[in-house]
This record gives structure tokens, sequence and C-alpha cells, in this order.
């Protein structure tokens, strides 16, 4: 290889470099009602597909706004919203969320998003009764740790992960619920909201900072 291809490769490396996870809090009330939610994207079973989410008004939430998962087609899919400006490895994110309808309905928080096939999930299942950590690769996911938890239907919960080195700390409702610990991927992904098997689901506000040691 020359040095000018050299030089090449570099800067496109530098570029592609992922950013890392800063405090920042998104919420939806200076976007369009009915439209998709801006700096996302969508995803449903494992291909980008828009038709499915976007910013709704609900006047219980404090902004206002927030963001809906809809499947008028009632699929069993899962969808993702993810969010572009940010990728890390360590990274706390928290966001409230509204289970409505569905088979089984599931909803949570993804992290270490390197495709629509490999990440981390925190999953909340009304179904199950259930909040899980699962790590999804290559489109296979497998539950690494579980523990059981009250999940209600319309009506609206809070869901946090601290992400830290191999460490997975898990809140539902203000209390802590899960530790657990994973060693696969452990590098830079994105953020995105997730869920499952549910005619609609809301999110609220999502809050993204660095990760930081956890207490519980």
């Amino acid at each position: 290889m020359n040095r000018a291809a050299a030089l090449v490769l570099v800067a496109m490396s530098v570029l592609a470099a992922p950013t890392s996870a800063r405090a920042e809090l998104i919420d939806f009330s200076h976007q369009k009602v009915g439209e998709p939610p801006g700096d996302f994207e969508s995803w449903r079973a494992d291909q980008a597909d828009t038709g499915h989410w976007a910013v709704a008004r609900d006047a219980v939430v404090p902004s206002g706004s927030s963001i809906e998962e809809i499947t008028p087609d009632k699929s069993d899919a899962s969808s993702m919203a993810i969010y572009r400006a940010v990728s890390a490895m360590n990274v706390k994110v928290a966001t409230r969320f509204k289970l409505s309808g569905g088979k089984l309905p599931s909803a949570g928080i993804a992290v270490r998003i390197v495709s629509p096939r490999d990440y981390f999930l925190v999953r909340a299942s009304a179904f199950e009764g259930r909040v899980s950590l699962i790590r999804v690769s290559n489109g296979a996911a497998e539950e690494v740790a579980g523990v059981d938890a009250e999940i209600e239907q319309d009506h609206w919960q809070r869901i946090e992960v601290v992400v830290k080195d191999d460490e997975f700390n898990i809140t539902l409702d203000g209390q802590w619920v899960l530790t657990a610990f994973d060693r696969h991927a452990r590098e830079n992904g994105r953020v995105g909201l997730w869920t499952e098997q549910s005619a609609s689901t809301l999110f609220d506000q999502i809050d993204i900072s660095p990760a930081v040691n956890f207490q519980n």
C-alpha cells in the first residue's frame, strides 16, 4: 500500500469513528405530530422501515409529546428506532414507555447496536412479567439474565440501563431490579428503542448520558 492510500484509509477511519456518549435529553415537543421522529433510523424485522414510528401528542407526559410505534397489521416482528447522533460502549439510557394491546406486548432499550441484528436489549415484557437482558447476535436472541417484575399495560413506566464495560445495571420505576454481566461485543454501538408484538407502544423523553459507577 502506498502512502497516499494509507492516508486516505486513516482519514476514512477518523470520519467513521463513532461519537462518545454525551448528556442529552431527547424530547419530541418541537417535532411534527404524525411524522417520523428526527435523528432516528427506523428498522423492522431487520430491514429499514419508516412507516411504524411517529411523533404523537400525549397530554400525560411532561413534554406533551412522545413517539409511538404502531403495527396496524398486528405483526409479531420486532421494531427499533435507532438514535443516530450517539454511539458508545459505556452509556446510561433511560425512558418511559406505555404498552397497549398486542398478543405478547414487550418493549425496551437497545444499546451497543452494531446492526439491527447485533445489539444488547433490556426488555420489559408484560406477558411474561419479566425484565431481561438479552444479547442479539447475528439475529439470534439469547437471554443473559432476567427477573420477575410488574409490567403493566396502559400504564407509564420508567426503565433505565447503565452499561459499563461488561456490567449492565437495570432499574424499573426508580428501583434496581437486575445486575448482569456479559463480555460479548464490548464495543461502541448506538442506542435505540425497541418493541415487539404490540399493537401500540408509546415512549416518552429519552435521557442519554455517560455511564457512571452504579449504586443501588
